[in-house]
């Protein structure tokens, strides 16, 4: 036994000597990756504020988008949308009206197009998915109405913001977006209902 281990402590000592001779007869190439030893990693944090459009009427979605920027230009994050406001779904087949709650979000990916200009381009796309209530109530939480059904959904929203440098850490956007939402499960809305333009404001604060 004495002797195995003997034997094993040897073959190390010669083979750590063989590697440190080879580094030093043969330089050792640095490892290579996707962007580059000297990329840039900041963050950002956004307050957005949209009009939106949903069964060819306006609402008023709030939330946030937030994430990393990768030397200067690729914005990978994530984001969450919410409707604000009672938005009431107009000539249902069943219905009057009807009241219409819920949001979305997902996965940020963006590009940033000359960011060190005052005024510069953002297009960002959310991949993500969103869940809806419609119900015959205002306030259905409270135990009224006699109609309510909800779906989640998968939701695609690319968009094209023009974004302003106030200062370093410091941006306002001003842009628009179209909402393209599929796989929703509502008696009364459709996919195309869900689906619209939306445009606002984004303020957003970080390391730029």
């Amino acid at each position: 036994m004495k002797n195995i281990v003997f034997t094993l402590l040897i073959s190390f000592c010669f083979t750590q000597a063989a590697l440190a001779q080879y580094e030093q007869e043969i330089p050792v190439k640095p490892m290579k990756t996707l962007l580059g030893d000297g990329a840039k990693v900041r963050g950002f944090g956004s307050l957005d504020m949209r009009m939106t459009e949903f069964k060819g009427d306006l609402g008023l979605l709030m939330g946030a988008h937030g994430g990393i920027i990768l030397n200067n230009h690729f914005v990978i994050g994530l984001s969450g949308y919410g409707l604000t406001s009672n938005f009431i779904v107009k000539d249902s087949e069943k219905f009057d009206e009807l009241y219409m709650y819920g949001g979305y979000g997902g996965l940020i990916l963006g590009g940033i197009f000359s960011p060190k200009e005052v005024v510069h381009i953002y297009t960002p796309v959310l991949i993500g998915a969103g869940g809806m209530e419609v119900t015959d109530s205002f306030n259905r939480s409270y135990g009224f109405g006699t109609f309510g059904e909800n779906s989640a959904f998968f939701v695609v929203e690319p968009g094209l913001e023009v974004e302003v440098n106030i200062t370093r850490f410091f941006k306002v956007g001003v842009g628009a977006s179209y909402r393209l939402v599929r796989e929703s499960d509502f008696s009364t809305v459709s996919d195309g209902d869900l689906s619209g333009f939306s445009g606002g404001l984004s303020l957003k604060f970080g390391k730029f």
